[in-house]
């Protein structure tokens, strides 16, 4: 069977689902990713087949009007600006879905193009799988990611009126730009939201997330939407990309050569003066009494050059899985990817979140007693030092150990090509 996968995001966007093509080309079929231009190397470098779809998001991150957007920590500010780049890119991004789903059997989708892929298969008459990376369809459990502050625990029919507003919001946003696609593929155009028609056509829209982490919402939801838990990259893959690369020796080394560090880092969300994020985390690590492990990954920031004390240790991008389990806590952006790897290790978890789903995730580590959250806008040094030390009291440390063995860490690549594979037939 042909199978096409249209993508775009960044590599958080990007990485879950390379294990899904690798798990459905190790069973026969033929996997053809679409994905952001920058990401094309990262995809083939698996073995995987990949063609251009999408524009550089990151580019667009960390660009001056991307780094304000990112700055004002404000999700609405960001969707207009990812619209604004959409306006101008559109057109080519609908003949590169096009492009990447011709001639295919079936269509898996993302959160992100699922919109474009529901039209496409339609008109080329093939089922659709969607991947969503985080509760985004109407729930009384939860609201609409960005809608109301995260630490407030909304009534549901509050939470099933922000998903109103939000699934709205998108439809009118974007309406223009997939009526043009529809009217590409001879298709009438269409009014309703992307969530109206997938559950019109009973499209399964798979969970990639673990359900212990919203509790109460797998019970909410029927059989098509399954949660498989989140799907990683196999020993082979991740050596192919590089993640295994790199001196990890000498990474662990410094970490077991004292007590275990506090992790801090920022995933793909680039910061716009690292030198000063850099100062304060060694700092407040030094207020504390604590040392830090710092990833560089997501600045410009020149870790052989970068001047801090002996309690912190500034590295480049590294598996989080080997090192995460040597660590006493973590501070990140509260990306999912990154997320499940701290909650995992057992680690309890400071989530300084940006925008778009992070502040759910983070609001989420609070809700369950695994860690704490605080929007990167409103991160100062004093609030940082709240915010770790209380992360390394005894009693969330106990909470994230035994959370972690509630996590199903185990074959979510294979129930998720079970699902697709099913969806086929």
């Amino acid at each position: 069977m042909k199978i096409a996968i249209p993508l775009t995001g960044t590599r958080g966007d990007v990485q879950p689902v390379v294990a899904l093509g690798l798990e459905l080309r190790r069973r026969g079929h033929d996997v053809l990713l679409g994905v952001p231009p920058n990401l094309i190397d990262f995809v083939t470098g698996t073995g995987l087949s990949a063609r251009a779809c999408g524009p550089d998001v990151q580019r667009l991150y960390s660009s001056e009007p991307g780094q304000k957007a990112l700055a004002s920590g404000n999700s609405l500010r960001l969707m207009q600006l990812v619209a604004q780049q959409m306006a101008g890119y559109a057109a080519q991004m609908n003949r590169e879905v096009i492009d990447v789903c011709t001639g295919a059997d079936l269509i898996v989708a993302s959160t992100v193009t699922e919109d474009r892929a529901c039209s496409v298969a339609e008109a080329m008459g093939i089922p659709l799988v969607s991947l969503h990376y985080f509760p985004c369809r109407n729930n009384g459990a939860y609201p609409f990611p960005g809608a109301l502050p995260s630490h407030w625990r909304p009534p549901a029919p509050v939470n099933r009126a922000t998903w109103v507003f939000g699934e709205n919001l998108r439809r009118v946003v974007f309406m223009r730009y997939l009526n043009d696609l529809r009217a590409e593929l001879g298709l009438p155009k269409s009014r309703a939201s992307t969530a109206a028609v997938l559950a019109r056509r009973n499209v399964p829209e798979v969970q990639i997330y673990d359900p212990a982490l919203v509790p109460g919402l797998p019970r909410q939801w029927d059989e098509r939407r399954p949660f498989t838990g989140f799907l990683t990259l196999d020993h082979a893959a991740r050596a192919a990309v590089g993640d295994l690369a790199g001196d990890h020796a000498d990474i662990l080394s410094w970490v077991n050569g004292g007590v275990p560090p506090v992790f801090f880092g920022f995933g793909s969300m680039p910061i716009r003066d690292a030198a000063a994020v850099l100062a304060m985390v060694s700092g407040v690590s030094a207020r504390l009494g604590v040392r830090a492990l710092v990833s560089a990954g997501w600045s410009d920031l020149d870790v052989s050059g970068a001047h801090v004390g002996a309690h912190v240790k500034v590295v480049g991008p590294f598996a989080h899985d080997l090192v995460f389990p040597h660590c006493a806590a973590a501070v990140h952006h509260g990306g999912v990817g990154t997320l499940f790897e701290s909650l995992r290790a057992g680690l309890p978890t400071l989530v300084c979140s940006v925008s778009f789903e992070q502040p759910m995730w983070g609001g989420q580590v609070e809700r369950l007693g695994v860690g704490a959250h605080m929007r990167f806008t409103q991160l100062t040094a004093a609030r940082l030092e709240q915010g770790v030390a209380s992360i390394l009291a005894r009693e969330r440390r106990i909470r994230a150990r035994d959370f972690a063995r509630t996590l199903n860490t185990e074959d979510a690549g294979a129930r998720t090509a079970d699902i697709v594979e099913a969806s086929a037939r």
